[in-house]
């Protein structure tokens, strides 16, 4: 079937109508200055130079013209063939915490440092994609919006500090919210439609009470209506440590107690990043979408596995139809005929001249 890539052009089809009325005016309005003229020897002259037959024929060919070009900004489109959609790669929202949970030891140096270290790992692995920055403690903010640029990334990350935020706590549930309107915001002027959208957490979940923890899941729940997968790196250990209290120069100053003045432990929450990944992508069960790293092995060319998995699988799904473009056949003859007009003159051949003097 013929289709028009531009039909809301369709106003354009009153062009060649328009030049025919203003041809036709053009000739009445001719007719009446001879006429008051008069009958003299020059008008006679003047009027026989000009061969009426040519100058019709011109404006045929200036209609037909006119036509052709209207028809070839219309884009005639015939047949179509499905092929994939390529993907340029994945926008990636990465979710940092940065609260005091995070200074614990159990993993070397701290699990701060370590998952600076892995995402840092990371970031040289992969290729192709965008990225932002969303640290969170008891609240969540955009250090760093959408970009390809991950020397970005890399400043920002070594500019966290926990010692600095106002808020203590983790606050997941802010910062999966934020991380999804980052991802799906009319502010993302980026190719969202062709673009896989993943929220990446890398925290200890840790000091998430049960109303956070609620609110934390509800959150995944309207990511993954979004359109938003969760994937997430577990950092820390099941047996946990006390949270350190640093000096301004880094040094040890002791532990965080309570108010019994014991120490204040601080475990791994895996069952909570689980639970909120399957949330985010319910029908994919089988999918890894939470890396554990206890600081025995790093994990950042798994999770660049499994990211660019989820985009070669993308890839692969997805095909869009495209229509055969017809608008060359349109414009070749247009120009054509259009040359033809202007080479072609209205003077009437000699011998006619003659006879009309």
């Amino acid at each position: 079937m013929m289709r028009w890539g531009h039909g809301e052009w369709v106003w354009m089809v009153a062009l060649p109508v328009l030049a025919i009325g203003l041809f036709a005016w053009g000739h009445h309005m001719r007719r009446r200055l001879i006429d008051k003229a008069g009958a003299s020897g020059l008008i006679r002259q003047l009027v026989a130079s000009v061969s009426m037959e040519r100058r019709l024929f011109k404006q045929l060919l200036m209609v037909l013209g006119l036509s052709l070009l209207v028809a070839a900004a219309l884009r005639p489109q015939h047949g179509r063939r499905p092929e994939p959609l390529r993907r340029t790669g994945i926008d990636i929202a990465i979710a940092f915490d940065i609260s005091k949970s995070m200074l614990a030891r159990d993993v070397q140096p701290s699990r701060l440092d370590a998952a600076r270290s892995e995402l840092e790992t990371m970031l040289s692995t992969l290729q192709g994609h965008r990225m932002a920055l969303v640290p969170f403690a008891g609240v969540a903010w955009i250090q760093s919006p959408l970009t390809a640029d991950k020397s970005a990334i890399r400043l920002y990350l070594d500019s966290l500090d926990p010692r600095q935020m106002p808020v203590g706590g983790t606050n997941l549930a802010m910062a999966i919210e934020l991380g999804t309107k980052l991802l799906t915001g009319s502010e993302d002027r980026g190719e969202k439609a062709s673009r896989s959208r993943v929220l990446l957490l890398i925290t200890d979940g840790e000091d998430a009470n049960k109303d956070l923890g609620e609110a934390a899941k509800e959150a995944a729940k309207k990511a993954s209506e979004a359109g938003v997968k969760i994937y997430a790196v577990a950092i820390g250990t099941l047996l946990g440590e006390p949270i350190p209290v640093l000096n301004d120069d880094g040094s040890h100053a002791g532990y965080q107690r309570d108010s019994e003045g014991k120490p204040i432990y601080s475990k791994l929450n895996m069952d909570l990043l689980e639970e909120l990944a399957d949330l985010a992508d319910p029908q994919d069960v089988e999918a890894l979408r939470v890396l554990h790293h206890d600081g025995s092995e790093s994990m950042a060319v798994a999770l660049a596995n499994a990211l660019d998995t989820l985009q070669k699988s993308t890839i692969e799904s997805s095909l869009r139809h495209r229509f055969g473009e017809k608008f060359q056949y349109a414009i070749l003859p247009a120009v054509l005929l259009l040359l033809i007009e202007v080479l072609l003159g209205e003077r009437a051949r000699r011998r006619r001249r003659e006879e009309a003097a």
